[in-house]
């Protein structure tokens, strides 16, 4: 059995998140999981505490699926208006209906299949050696301080065209403005030296535009629209927040995984066709975003799952319970790199699925690759201070290893 399931659970785990606001609680390992077991054995949907206000939150694959698809009664937008629109403006994710689809399209030329497959992934593999050739002489690394944190932000920062001069200056900026609810001060002003540094660099692509993405942003159209530079800015956010985050920390809970269980990280180092169904399973089994925060209709009850949904509702997508239902999965909290696990929800489902996802799987891949060839014997040296921990965001705060 692997360590990654010896976590003891939290003491009357039922009784714990109407006291305390999940928003805030950490669960590393499986007391995220046995607590949402708990919950789940009650009712597909259970009340809780999120951002300081009564919530519900969905603790089964069935429902969460149809909560997925019920965009009327639990529109996605109103979130995202909530959240992270007051400090970077308008973007595809706070619209909705046929506006929502026409920006999607024009701000995600990117993450399309078919450009993923026709990206340059040296460059990828490049940062991947570059950040490890800093401290493989060492011998020994943290992996998520020099490593995972920064491997996404530098690749975004470098399919955006943007100088290596700056690639640890934005991920400073993008790691302040995803805690603006945090420090919205210290949020505000990381967007205001972001925005500072985007106009010039905006303003020359305009006039002189270059293999990037934002060249991409800027000049592309739909229907004979193109994006305003402050649609530029909003979008490049979009894509430092959203899309880096989530990628470090699905690295990083990979990376968990492999090492912590049985032998699987030498079965993936010497059988790589076993590598693309790891990074499947880590997927499932820790999500990056395990709570995804919807807000319901402004006006009308909606009936879900026996209950009545008050109007501006938190109702939380609990991405982490459906993955882990044993409804659809056997032993689901088990990490099993030989698992077919097609029905998982962590890139949403729907009309909102995830426009990343693509370029995510393949970042990951490179990832993976690059560590098993030049970290082939690594073990973590404290695993139990390493588990995946944090409710909306999961991702270890540390993996202290030896190679």
């Amino acid at each position: 059995m692997s360590s990654n399931t010896a976590a003891n659970s939290p003491s009357n785990p039922t009784a714990a998140p109407r006291k305390r606001d999940l928003s805030e609680w950490e669960l590393p390992g499986m007391e995220l999981h046995s607590l949402i077991d708990a919950l789940r054995e009650q009712a597909p949907i259970v009340p809780v505490q999120f951002m300081g206000m009564p919530a519900w939150l969905i603790t089964r694959h069935a429902e969460l699926e149809q909560a997925f698809r019920d965009t009327e009664s639990l529109p996605p937008e109103r979130a995202y208006k909530f959240g992270i629109e007051p400090l970077i403006g308008e973007t595809f994710q706070t619209m909705s209906g046929d506006r929502h689809r026409f920006y999607r399209k024009l701000a995600t030329p990117t993450f399309r299949p078919r450009m993923v497959e026709q990206l340059n992934f040296t460059m990828f593999s490049d940062v991947a050696n570059e950040l490890i050739d800093a401290f493989i002489a060492d011998g020994e690394v943290d992996l998520v301080a020099q490593f995972t944190e920064r491997y996404p932000h530098i690749i975004i920062a470098r399919l955006l065209g943007l100088p290596r001069d700056a690639e640890e200056q934005f991920a400073r900026w993008v790691v302040n403005i995803l805690n603006f609810k945090k420090n919205p001060g210290l949020a505000r002003e990381c967007r205001d030296e972001l925005w500072a540094y985007l106009d010039p660099v905006i303003g020359d692509r305009q006039k002189n535009p270059k293999d990037d993405v934002i060249s991409q942003l800027i000049h592309d159209e739909v229907d004979g629209v193109t994006m305003t530079p402050e649609q530029v800015k909003s979008n490049v956010a979009i894509m430092f927040t959203a899309g880096s985050s989530t990628t470090h920390d699905s690295i990083g809970n990979l990376v968990y995984g492999l090492a912590t269980t049985e032998n699987y990280w030498t079965q993936v180092r010497d059988n790589p066709e076993l590598r693309d169904n790891a990074i499947e399973e880590a997927l499932r089994w820790e999500p990056a975003v395990s709570f995804l925060p919807r807000i319901s209709k402004m006006s009308g009850a909606t009936p879900f799952a026996g209950v009545d949904i008050q109007p501006n509702s938190f109702v939380i997508m609990c991405i982490a319970a459906a993955n882990h239902d044993p409804a659809v999965y056997d032993d689901p909290h088990r990490f099993d790199i030989f698992r077919a696990s097609p029905k998982k929800m962590t890139f949403g489902h729907g009309v909102r699925l995830c426009p990343g996802m693509h370029l995510a799987r393949k970042e990951i891949r490179v990832t993976l690759d690059a560590l098993l060839e030049r970290l082939p014997n690594l073990k973590l040296t404290h695993p139990e201070l390493s588990a995946p921990s944090g409710t909306i965001f999961r991702q270890p705060k540390e993996l202290v290893c030896r190679f």
